[in-house]
Order: structure tokens, then C-alpha cells, then sequence
């Protein structure tokens, strides 16, 4: 059996070395995927879950069925369990389907939370920028929340549950999550980049809205870094770029070898979108001040990505 990863006397460490198995719902996404390879170079036992996109050695879950989800607890009795599922189609999806946003968000990530807590297992929950209202910044953890809409609402009532009734737990906060995932059914905004290019379809950006571009890779290191050094709380983890998205986009065409000609600014909001937080900023000082893994800025998680591309077209 592969050795449990290292122990540690991190910020609030307040426990010894998590057992194993660890397990990863959403095993199969973007983010999912990458804290499963770290995992897996680290040699710590796990397993993981999907939920309609199949992959090999990945268990079934659907996160709001609760006996599914007492099934799998149940069967690998975890002592780490990162959420990392999603639901496709992102703020406005969850604006247009209020009822099946809290089935999801918040109700699953209940029962999720509950399994951990009566397990003493540590749940790492992989929460949004979207809680503050991006009026100021940049934001620390304990600065006052203020979601503009329903997809931040929830996100911030999942938050608050998870603090007030799980021992040892993990939030971190993250935004604009981008690497290579071709397979996936909702991409990340740089592979809906990716795939306008293939089609050859114009792409509207927006040059309104501001955050930190964050590399997959750096995130799903993070979080295990998090979990080994024995952390818990709120923490952000953020790519240190502060950018707008038409200057990323045009950034990653340089890098990534696509047609910036197919980008169409827009300088505004619309009257119909959805309210957000125009300028996403959040510090990651607490983060970085004791803790060796690397929040990339733009340039550097764009190179990793196209390492990425090239790897995968080398192997298929």
C-alpha cells in the first residue's frame, strides 16, 4: 500500500494525519482530475467519483441522490473528501434554475458535509469569488460577503453550514479555473475559447470583467498542500494575475497559437446579465505566507496549458 501522505503542524492544525483512502467527487472535471493526479504522484490511496461522464477506476455519484451519496461513504469510509463536482452552466444556469441550484449546491453539499462530520473525515469545499460583490478589493477571507446573485448566495450558505457543523474543514476560494480539458461537457473559459477557434465562431468577451486567471494544476496542488499541512478555515487561492477577460483571451491566442481576429469586445453589461462581480480580486497572502506552491500569473499558467495541448496530442 502507498505511504499516507506527510503530517504537518500547518495553520490550525488541530488533528493528526488524515486515514486513507481519500476521495474526490467529481473526479472526472477539471479540477477533480488534477487533485487526483497529485494524489497519485504523491502515492496516497483514493478514489473518485463521476457523474454522467464515465472514466475508468471513477465510481457513479450522483451528489443529490442522499443514498448514493451515504452508499460511498459508506464503502470507503474516507478520511479527506474533496468536493470538486460542478454544475454545467454556471451563474446563469443557476439564475434561470433556482430549485436545481440548491438541490445542488447547496443541499448535496449538505449531505456531503454531514457524512464527513459524523466520520471526523476533513472536507475540503471548493467555494467562489462570486460570495463578495466586487465593489472593492483586493479581498481577504474575512471580509464582508455580499453575493449579487443566486449562484454566490448559495455558495455562501453552503460556507456558513460547513463552519458552523463540520470539524475539519477546508473552504477555499477560487476563481476563473482554466487548463486543458477537451473532453469535458461544460468548458472553462479558455477551452469555450479553444473550441470557438476549432468552429471558427466569433467569441464576445467581455473587457468589464476583471479577476485572477487560476492554472488547474496550481489549484489542485494548493488544496492537497492545504490538507497535508493540516490547515482549516477559509482560505484563497488564486492565480496573481488581476486581469480583464478580453486581455487574457488575447494572451492565450498568442500562446496558445489561436485566431485573436475571432474576439468581439463588449465593453458593458447588459440590461439582461445576470448580476456578478465585475472586478473579482481576491489577496492570497494568506495562502502564500506559509505555503510552497506556486499561484502562477497569466503567462505562466497559459505555458502549462499548452504543455497540456501538447501532451495530450502526443498521446492520442
Amino acid at each position: 500500500m502507498a505511504p499516507e501522505p506527510p503530517g504537518g503542524t500547518g495553520h490550525g492544525a488541530s488533528r493528526s494525519t488524515p486515514r486513507t483512502p481519500w476521495l474526490v467527487i467529481g473526479a472526472n472535471g477539471l479540477v477533480g482530475a488534477r487533485i487526483g493526479g497529485v494524489l497519485g504522484a504523491r502515492g496516497v490511496p483514493w478514489s473518485g467519483t463521476f457523474s454522467k461522464r464515465s472514466r475508468a477506476g471513477l465510481l457513479q455519484l450522483d451528489v443529490t441522490d442522499p443514498d448514493g451519496v451515504a452508499g460511498i461513504f459508506q464503502e470507503l469510509d474516507p478520511g479527506v473528501v474533496f468536493h470538486a463536482a460542478n454544475l454545467a452552466g454556471g451563474v446563469d444556469f443557476c439564475e434561470a434554475n433556482a430549485a436545481v441550484a440548491t438541490a445542488f449546491h447547496l443541499e448535496a453539499t449538505r449531505t456531503i458535509a454531514r457524512h464527513c462530520a459524523e466520520r471526523g473525515a476533513t472536507l475540503v469545499f471548493i467555494s467562489t469569488d462570486y460570495v463578495f460583490d466586487g465593489t472593492r478589493g483586493p479581498y481577504r477571507e474575512d471580509d464582508v460577503k455580499h453575493p449579487l446573485n443566486h449562484y454566490g448566495r448559495l455558495k455562501l450558505a453552503a460556507e456558513e453550514w460547513i463552519q458552523g457543523n463540520v470539524p475539519h474543514q477546508l473552504i477555499v476560494r477560487t476563481t476563473n479555473v482554466f487548463g486543458w480539458d477537451p473532453a469535458t461537457a461544460t468548458p472553462n473559459f479558455l477551452m469555450g475559447l479553444y473550441r470557438a477557434h476549432q468552429e471558427r465562431k466569433p467569441m464576445k468577451v467581455p473587457s468589464f470583467l476583471w479577476g485572477n486567471p487560476t492554472f488547474a494544476g496550481d489549484l489542485a496542488e494548493a488544496l492537497v498542500e492545504l490538507v497535508e499541512t493540516g490547515d482549516t478555515g477559509v482560505f484563497h487561492v488564486v492565480g496573481s494575475s488581476l486581469v480583464n477577460r478580453l486581455d487574457w483571451a488575447k494572451r492565450a491566442c498568442e500562446v496558445l497559437g489561436l485566431d485573436a481576429v475571432l474576439l468581439q469586445e463588449v465593453e458593458a453589461p447588459s440590461h439582461t446579465m445576470v448580476p456578478r462581480p465585475l472586478r473579482s480580486w481576491l489577496s492570497t497572502e494568506k495562502f502564500t505566507g506559509g505555503h510552497s506552491t506556486p499561484l502562477r500569473d497569466v503567462e505562466a499558467g497559459l505555458a502549462l496549458m499548452k504543455c497540456e495541448m501538447i501532451a495530450d496530442a502526443a498521446s492520442g
